[in-house]
Formats: C-alpha cells, structure tokens, sequence
C-alpha cells in the first residue's frame, strides 16, 4: 500500500489493479485508516484522471452487492441531487414520472450538516417506511412505478466506509471522488436513465459552474462504460429553493407543488427533469412532449394522487397540514429596501441548528424543525417585515437559529432582478 500511497504523492496515475487493491482492502479492513486517509489525501492534491475515475467507480461497484431490476422490464428513471438547502424536487419528480407512465426508482440518503436527505423528509410522514427489501421494492415498483428506499449497507460498502473517512479528514472536496461515489450508488443500484440535478453556489458542494460541468462529465464517462444513459441539469444554489427548510414543512411545500401551485423554482426543476427522463424511457416522448405531460400531470392533480398513491403503499399516514407546530422566532427586516441576497448555506445552518439537520451521522432529527421563508430575492420589505421563521423544539435552538438566519439576508435600496434557477445543460 505505500507504493501506491507514494505513486500518486509523485503525481503519477494509478491503474484498475491498484485501485481495485485499495478498495477491496478498505473494505475487508486490511488496508488501517490511515493508510488510506493518506492516500484520499494525495488524491485530492494531486487529482483523478478519467481512467483513474472509472476505474475507482467499477472498483466501488465490485465491493459489494448489485441490483438487478431487469425483472421490471422498464427502464428504470433516477435523479440524484448534489446537494442543496430546501431541495425538495425528489418530493414532487418521483411521483409526476409515475403520473406520466415512467418507473422512478431511487435508493437515497440522508441529510448531512446544512444539506437536506430525502429520507429524513419521507420519515416526517408518520408510517413512511423507507428499509424495503430487494423483492418489495420491485414489486412496489412494478404495482405503482414509484419507490424511494434507503440504500441496502450491502450495497457499494467501499462509499461508506472511504466517505467517513473523507468526512474527517477534509478530502471531500475531489470532483473525481465525488463522480465515483455518485456513479458507483447508481449503477449498482440498477439505474438505467439518471438526471443528476447538479446544484452550483453558496448552499452547494459545488462553487462556480466550471466545477459543475467537471463533475458531470466524470458522472457521463462512469455512465457510459456502463451504459447507463446520463443528463445533467446546473441549477442555482445561492439562494435555498423553494420557501421551506427542514423536513415536513418541505413535504407540505411540495405537496403545494404536485396540486399545482406552490414555489416556481421548485416546479421549473421537477418539471425540466421529468421531461428528460420521461423522454429517456420507452414511452416514445421527446422531451417537448413529455414536459407537456408532466406539465398536465401537475395542474390537473394526477402527480398529486400519485404521491398519495405513493404513501399509502409504502404504509405513510399522508394528511397535508397535520403534524405538530413548534413554537417559532422571526427575523425582522431592520430596515425598508429589496431583498438582494438570501445565504443558502446560512439559511441552512439556521435549519441545522434548530434541530432539522445533523452534524455527525448518529444524530436524531427533529421532523418539524426548520425554517419557513418569507420573501425571496427582490421582493421588496419594509422596516420591520418578516423576513423568516425559524421553528424549533426548545429556546436555546430557536435563539442559536434565529441568529445564523439573521445573517442571510442582505437587502439593497434599488430595485434586484430575482435570478432564475436553471444555469445551463448538458
């Protein structure tokens, strides 16, 4: 192992042999975490080439078990979110693909630090259960078109044990780490058309588009050694999507969204991804057309009854409005002027604190914690307005969070033109 250590310490690359060697000697445990921390390290200065991508991810894929969802005999639709503060697009695409015929399929995660995971926000709905196994999640699948499991620990056991250690030891931050630990999940899972809604600014692992774009072509080049068809959609993160932040407040937002109202931002993404996957599988769409669907499929209530669909048969109790309100504290407009900027990693650090996300990967959330915005990005206030709510279960969490979220907002005496959501495509 020190050779290899040393061979990328000097800048040279490392072949399959020797990736697959240290990722199948990380999971069996004979490779100690130092040794490996050293070489994520040597990686992160000195970078992946694209073979050296590829060839990390197929090491991944091999270290554990696959899916095969091949017994559906439809193609099975995925997205997968970098990463982002009130990101609720899961919510509302998985449902409208299954309204429209397609088969989404999704093994997620949870939230980590100011981002938010999809299974902390399903977990809100009282009886969601999220732990299916293999043959309960094809069948659901095949029964409704839609399913958003937890991911088996069999699966890919090489991602979790090198993202601990990434985590503690500030080597997060590779775009050739971060493709393989994506792609890896994706394939091994059994994915067969992924979107991957790639968020770009202050809330988002991601700081300018010219990362993005790395990211994405490492996800394409991983997708088609496998021939796993992938498309890429940039969308803005400097400010939180949406108007909520937390776990069920943002299952209510979304649920707003799939009747037809709600945020615009939220329903320009779910909408533009639905359109490429649905225009993907083999319902003979393209994409002008599938987004026509899609676009029906929201304002005449079948992407609505579709999640409940959804809900009543992975055994949640959905009612839209019936959950426990903490008590709140509101931030306050010091004076009159447009709302310039919202800090998404601020505004997601409020939410973290108040009880809605997590700092290390044991801690509990608290469901109906979050924040609730109150204006956007050139919106005009005046002395004294709401600017947000935060909502929390105890003062101490309610005062730390009404702090941070103080700090996001940057107000201007002119008028601000509001920004749009999506960045770009590839």
């Amino acid at each position: 192992m020190t050779d290899i250590i040393a061979r990328k310490r000097d800048g040279q690359t490392l072949d399959a042999d020797r990736l697959d060697y240290f990722v199948q000697g990380v999971v069996k445990g004979t490779i100690p975490a130092y040794q490996a921390s050293a070489l994520l390290m040597a990686i992160v200065l000195r970078g992946l080439d694209d073979d050296e991508t590829v060839a990390l991810a197929r090491a991944m894929v091999e270290s554990g078990k696959t899916l095969d969802l091949g017994v559906v005999r439809r193609p099975i639709l995925d997205k997968h979110s970098s990463g982002g503060v009130g990101d609720k697009v899961t919510l509302v695409l998985a449902p409208l693909v299954a309204s429209c015929g397609g088969v989404f399929g999704k093994m997620s995660g949870r939230g980590l630090g100011h981002t938010g995971g999809t299974l902390d926000k399903l977990e809100s709905i009282v009886g969601f259960k999220v732990q299916l196994s293999q043959g309960e999640f094809v069948r659901q699948l095949e029964r409704i078109g839609v399913a958003v499991v937890s991911q088996s620990e069999r699966i890919v056991p090489a991602d979790r044990i090198l993202y601990a250690l990434r985590d503690v030891t500030a080597t997060i931050e590779d775009d050739g780490l971060i493709a393989a630990s994506i792609m890896a999940k994706k394939v091994a899972t059994g994915t067969s058309v992924l979107a991957l809604d790639i968020k770009v600014g202050r809330g988002a692992f991601m700081p300018d588009l010219e990362h993005a774009r790395d990211l994405a072509r490492r996800c394409r080049l991983i997708g088609e050694a496998y021939g796993r068809r992938v498309a890429c959609l940039y969308t803005a993160m400097d400010a939180p999507m949406g108007m909520t932040v937390g776990n069920r407040i943002e299952v209510e937002e979304a649920w707003r969204v799939l009747e037809g109202d709600g945020p615009e931002d939220v329903r320009t993404v779910a909408l533009e991804m639905a359109a490429v996957l649905l225009a993907a599988s083999d319902l003979g769409l393209d994409e002008a057309e599938a987004r026509r669907r899609a676009t029906a499929a929201l304002d005449e209530g079948r992407a609505a009854e579709a999640f409940e669909r959804w809900c009543y048969v992975q055994g949640g109790r959905w009612k839209p409005g019936e959950y426990h309100r903490l008590a709140e504290e509101q931030v306050k407009a010091e004076r009159s002027g447009t709302v310039a900027a919202i800090d998404a990693l601020a505004v997601g650090q409020a939410a973290q604190l108040s009880g809605a996300g997590r700092r290390t990967v044991d801690d509990d959330v608290d469901p109906a914690a979050g924040v609730v915005l109150a204006c956007r990005v050139g919106d005009e206030v005046g002395s004294g307005d709401v600017l947000a709510t935060v909502y929390a279960r105890d003062r101490r969490r309610r005062e730390a969070a009404g702090a941070r979220l103080g700090e996001a907002f940057a107000l201007a005496d002119g008028p601000v033109e509001r920004p749009g959501v999506i960045l770009g495509r590839d």
